[in-house]
């Protein structure tokens, strides 16, 4: 027996120890993610895109061979066979500031997109945290309506005893009965919704989770508002689409290009007679000023451009006032919620002392089953919301928190 029990032990804290921490959640977000994965990836993708374009110059060196052979009626003037090696160097000496707007075009969306991403991983993380409080509050108010069942399960019992010997009537065994299968329906409704959002937050995790330990976030005071990673992103991105219509209108500047060609040749089948002095090698230099004087496209592509730069300065006005808004309830829904926890606090203990008085009347006949039962169901409904509203205090801290636009980082260092 004392094995048994010992086996029992072991079990119980392999089951401990397999269970999920908030901080397990986050760090696993962070670094498994499937879909933050991705976004990384894409962000390193476009790294390589800036660094392609960092030398505004673009400097050029090519090197080759081709081979040149006329058929049929040649004069003699004419060369058969050509074959000529070279090399050639080019530069843009000037470009209207073409190079320039693209460089600094794909470093802003470079700079964008790591904002971004940092912001994606916010709203990740937070979509983690609300998932597994929302997750905590499934598996209180299952323990909840089973703490119900068992009542009602044990006054069953005890009616049907008493309905055996004709004490009582038919319909008060049946009113318990009744009652009893409807919390067990509502206790199975509540494990799918568990299994729901465990799934959800494996998705999330990117590993198996099949169950949560207590745990809560600290409590963080007085932070104040700063522009969202998502802002600066945004405004980032408005100087990408700014350099994007430098680059168009340098096609109306002047354009001043660099060449230089050195070519060796060789020659075969050709009159030596006619063409005595054909040169072995050959350095051409070519200095190249063009200047556009008139297209059809230019006018229209810079519109379009400062049409989508106007409407993109629109969205983050609108953006900022958004995540104020945002913040400012954030606060407002933590002080509601502290009054609501302080409310059903009471409503709790005074739902418990209710239904103990009338469970003892009802146990020696004082009372009929509707009022046990109206109290049984107002201890429990009472219980349920004050559980729910603990752990929705939790997300309205880490609302609180990452609507404040603070660095994700610095959050979860306190998390």
């Amino acid at each position: 027996m004392r094995l048994f029990s010992q086996l029992l032990l072991l079990g119980s804290l392999v089951v401990v120890s397999n269970a999920t921490t908030l901080k397990d959640v986050i760090e696993g977000t962070l670094n498994n993610n499937i879909n933050l994965k991705s976004l990384e990836i894409q962000n390193r993708s476009l790294e390589k895109g800036y660094k392609s374009v960092e030398n505004s110059f673009n400097p050029n060196i090519n090197v080759g061979v081709n081979y040149l052979r006329l058929d049929g009626d040649t004069r003699a003037v004419q060369i058969g066979s050509t074959t000529t090696a070279f090399a050639k160097f080019s530069v843009n000496l000037y470009d209207g500031g073409k190079n320039s707007a693209i460089r600094d075009q794909k470093k802003y969306e470079y700079e964008s997109s790591k904002l971004g991403l940092d912001s994606t991983k916010k709203e990740t993380v937070l979509e983690a945290v609300t998932l597994y409080f929302q997750t905590k509050t499934v598996q209180e108010n299952i323990k909840v309506f089973q703490e119900k069942a068992v009542a009602l399960k044990a006054q069953y019992e005890r009616v049907k005893t008493k309905y055996d010997i004709k004490m009582v009537t038919i319909d008060e065994v049946l009113k318990l009965k009744s009652e009893y299968e409807s919390t067990q329906y509502l206790i199975e409704e509540l494990k799918y919704q568990k299994v729901e959002l465990l799934q959800n937050l494996s998705l999330l995790t990117n590993s198996s989770i099949n169950s949560l330990e207590d745990s809560n976030l600290p409590d963080l005071h007085d932070i104040a508002f700063v522009d969202s990673s998502s802002i600066n992103s945004l405004k980032l991105s408005i100087k990408a689409q700014k350099e994007a219509t430098n680059v168009v209108l340098a096609i109306n500047k002047p354009q001043i290009n660099i060449e230089d060609n050195f070519n060796l040749y060789n020659y075969s089948d050709y009159n030596h007679q006619v063409l005595t002095d054909l040169p072995d090698k050959q350095n051409q230099l070519m200095l190249t000023l063009s200047y556009n004087l008139f297209d059809t496209t230019t006018k229209d592509k810079i519109e379009s451009l400062r049409l989508a730069e106007l409407a993109s300065k629109e969205r983050l006005e609108y953006q900022k006032n958004h995540e104020k808004m945002l913040y400012q309830l954030a606060i407002k829904k933590l002080t509601t919620l502290r009054s609501k926890i302080e409310s059903l606090k009471s409503a709790v203990e005074m739902g418990d002392s209710v239904y103990d008085i009338v469970k003892i009347k009802y146990q020696n006949g004082i009372v009929d089953n509707i009022t046990y039962l109206d109290a049984l169901s107002t201890k429990i409904y009472n219980t349920a919301l004050y559980k729910q509203a603990l752990n929705d205090y939790e997300i309205a801290k880490a609302n609180y928190y990452f609507s404040s636009g603070v660095d994700y980082k610095k959050i979860v260092k306190f998390l």
